[in-house]
């Protein structure tokens, strides 16, 4: 014990001792009880009731006492050990057993005298040095955050850090948040001679494409010592074994060290998911051609649109409207008028209905068979529009005619409005577009009904719509409740010289009313297509019912079946209202998949197709990066080493000031009154006293 402590003032201590002498002197001062006793008696009698009570006054203030002792901490010496297989390919047999040798030897020699701790990485870090250089990849900032984390706070003296520099995961070791200070004695392994070497370093693509157009491409390629030789990239389009070569073109390598990246723009002719391959032609010489060649996938979608646009008669709206669907090359446009139309809107994703129903012109079953086909629309009123027929066919706006005339109305932008947003430009320039011409009598909107335009009337603005956008049984609609759109197409060109506003509102209007939901009751997901062989599989599912609510009662299955024909079954996990699979590690192979489930009688399928290709990230760069090692090593405090100077490393590190151990004092306190032997000495003092008094025939 150093000392004691209480937590009040010294004077405390004083009050406590004049408690004990008082009731000592009540008690024994002149006592009369035991006459015969002798002084010294009646002296001892009085100190012990006297130590007794200031011992337990004192425990009342709550004396802390305090101990320490002082203790050291070895130095901890990290062993980190590239386990990638880069190492073993680009090093030779004998001098990797020597290195081993050696290294386990500085090891065993260290371990008397420090804290020797060792892990291997490469695609992920461990404890233990096994030298089993198998790791596919290599990321060497991890392991070195990692020691930072766990020893940084720590004696730590040292980090032996034996790799050839290569990384192809994380990021540069020299830029990595180390957490420590100590210095790092590297080890330079593997081969710095560069290797006659062409390669695929990465392949930039969109994950969706459109049927009939061409994506484009950017392939990063490298090589090395290749200079004066000639190569090819080439694209090829893999359905099952069969591949088909859909893009090539040829290159010169013209330096020493080449880099280029080349485009191809590469046709979209099949929809659905397409897995396309990247390879380069081999130039002679090459060591390695695993890195010529990268898979992706690409998921090709059909989002080409008929568009009919069918009218009561010619009218300058029709043209205006043609041309400003016709910029999108996904819409194949069609003109029409009633009286002539022969073929069947059940062929149209979208139809444009310019004045129809007409006064005078049976309509009523186009419009009636438009319904039941439940097919997107756009309807423009004007003074050839039987209201009427037009209240009945949709119920997004009642329009009563209060006289049999027309009104010059021009627009206002609803900032209310929410489906779609609009340009700047557009909503500070609408205003000011020439009217068009409206019916005039009363407007009744649907609730739900949104008002992208309302009409102005000379100065005033009203509420009454202009340009509104709804959805009734399913089916989504614009209406315009005025003709001579015509007149804002030519307005716009005048003003600005390009029909860029125009075709923003028609564009956007259309592409909203015609957006194809998906109303698939079964959904399933996979997280990637091309997945590493160190990667799991992995899925989710939806299920909704009739009301489109997410439901996971039923048991939802997944076939996956490779290129040999064999099938693994598994059984999907509830997650929330969802399903989720982890499907595990699969060997290297093609795979297509179906899931299923049943529901209300019905069986319910989705299926797609992943690949899972071998890890051959350690065969894109061969080369070992000593330069990186050394300015790593410099920048801490250490130095490089080779393999041969392994054993050199036990003396370096016992000369080192780095490596001492730390002495450090630890404190420990506790409240007095949990002494035990504080509480058998109260007790003995209190069965003294009473054991005397009662010898001497008093209580």
């Amino acid at each position: 014990m150093d000392n004691i402590e209480i937590q009040y003032p010294f004077w405390y201590i004083l009050i406590c001792i004049i408690i004990g002498l008082s009731i000592t002197a009540v008690l024994y001062y002149r006592a009369s009880y035991f006459p015969t006793a002798s002084k010294w008696i009646k002296g001892f009698l009085a100190f012990v009731r006297f130590l007794a009570v200031t011992i337990l006054s004192l425990l009342l203030l709550s004396p802390v006492l305090k101990y320490s002792k002082q203790e050291s901490k070895k130095p901890i010496v990290i062993f980190a050990q590239d386990a990638s297989a880069s190492i073993q390919e680009e090093m030779d047999s004998v001098t990797l057993s020597d290195y081993q040798r050696d290294l386990d030897q500085v090891i065993d020699d260290l371990s008397s005298q420090y804290e020797v701790k060792t892990f291997s990485f490469g695609e992920n870090y461990r404890p233990g040095i096994t030298y089993e250089y198998a790791d596919r990849s290599s990321n060497q900032s991890t392991i070195l955050e990692y020691i930072g984390d766990l020893y940084g706070d720590q004696n730590l003296g040292a980090v032996i850090y034996g790799t050839d520099g290569i990384y192809n995961e994380g990021k540069d070791p020299r830029y990595a948040n180390l957490g420590f200070t100590a210095p790092i004695y590297s080890i330079a392994m593997g081969d710095t001679t560069p290797d006659r070497d062409l390669s695929i370093r990465q392949v930039f693509h969109n994950n969706i494409a459109y049927l009939g157009d061409k994506t484009s491409i950017q392939i990063d390629v490298t090589a090395y010592n290749c200079q004066n030789s000639r190569s090819e990239l080439s694209v090829f389009r893999i359905d099952g074994e069969e591949s088909k070569q859909v893009a090539n073109q040829p290159f010169i390598i013209d330096k020493t060290d080449f880099f280029q990246t080349i485009e191809i723009a590469i046709p979209q002719e099949e929809i659905g998911l397409q897995r396309f391959r990247v390879s380069l032609a081999p130039v002679s010489g090459e060591r390695s051609l695993t890195n010529n060649r990268k898979d992706f996938f690409i998921d090709v979608i059909d989002a080409r649109q008929k568009i009919l646009i069918l009218a009561a008669s010619p009218h300058p709206d029709l043209a205006a409207l043609k041309a400003s669907l016709e910029k999108n090359k996904n819409y194949e446009i069609e003109t029409a008028f009633l009286n002539r139309f022969a073929g069947k809107v059940a062929d149209y994703d979208f139809i444009v209905l310019h004045q129809l129903p007409q006064k005078g012109l049976r309509t009523t079953n186009v419009l009636r068979e438009i319904n039941e086909q439940k097919i997107p629309r756009m309807i423009v009123v004007g003074n050839q529009t039987n209201l009427a027929g037009f209240n009945q066919f949709q119920g997004l706006v009642d329009i009563k005619l209060k006289a049999a005339s027309f009104n010059e109305v021009q627009a206002v932008q609803n900032p209310a409005f929410s489906f779609f947003k609009t340009s700047d430009e557009f909503k500070q320039n609408i205003a000011s577009f020439p009217p068009l011409d409206a019916p005039f009598g009363d407007y009744a909107v649907s609730p739900g009904v949104e008002v992208l335009l309302k009409q102005r009337i000379g100065k005033i603005d009203t509420d009454f719509p202009l340009l509104l956008i709804g959805e009734e049984n399913g089916i989504k609609s614009a209406i315009w409740c005025a003709e001579g759109i015509w007149r804002w197409k030519l307005f716009n060109y005048l003003q600005y010289e390009s029909n860029e506003l125009f075709d923003e509102l028609i564009s956007k209007s259309v592409q909203y009313v015609s957006l194809k939901e998906d109303k698939r009751k079964f959904r399933v997901f996979q997280a990637k297509n091309l997945l590493a062989e160190n990667e799991d599989a992995l899925f989710d599912a939806e299920l909704y019912n009739q009301s489109y609510q997410l439901i996971n009662e039923p048991e939802v299955t997944i076939n996956i079946r490779n290129s040999k024909g064999e099938i693994y079954t598994f059984a999907f996990s509830r997650k929330n209202d969802s399903y989720i699979l982890d499907a595990g590690k699969l060997p290297v192979e093609d795979y297509t998949w179906e899931a299923s489930t049943h529901y209300e009688g019905e069986r319910l399928t989705a299926s797609g197709q992943f690949s899972v290709q071998a890890i051959e990230r350690e065969s894109y760069a061969t080369v070992a990066n000593h330069q990186m090692l050394k300015q790593l090593s410099i920048n801490s405090g250490g130095q490089m080493l080779y393999p041969n100077q392994v054993s050199g490393l036990t003396p370096l590190l016992t000369e080192t000031n780095s490596l001492k151990p730390v002495y450090f004092r630890i404190l420990t306190t506790r409240n007095a009154i949990h002494l035990k032997s504080l509480f058998f000495l109260l007790l003995g003092l209190l069965v003294i006293e009473w054991g005397l008094r009662r010898f001497l025939g008093t209580y």
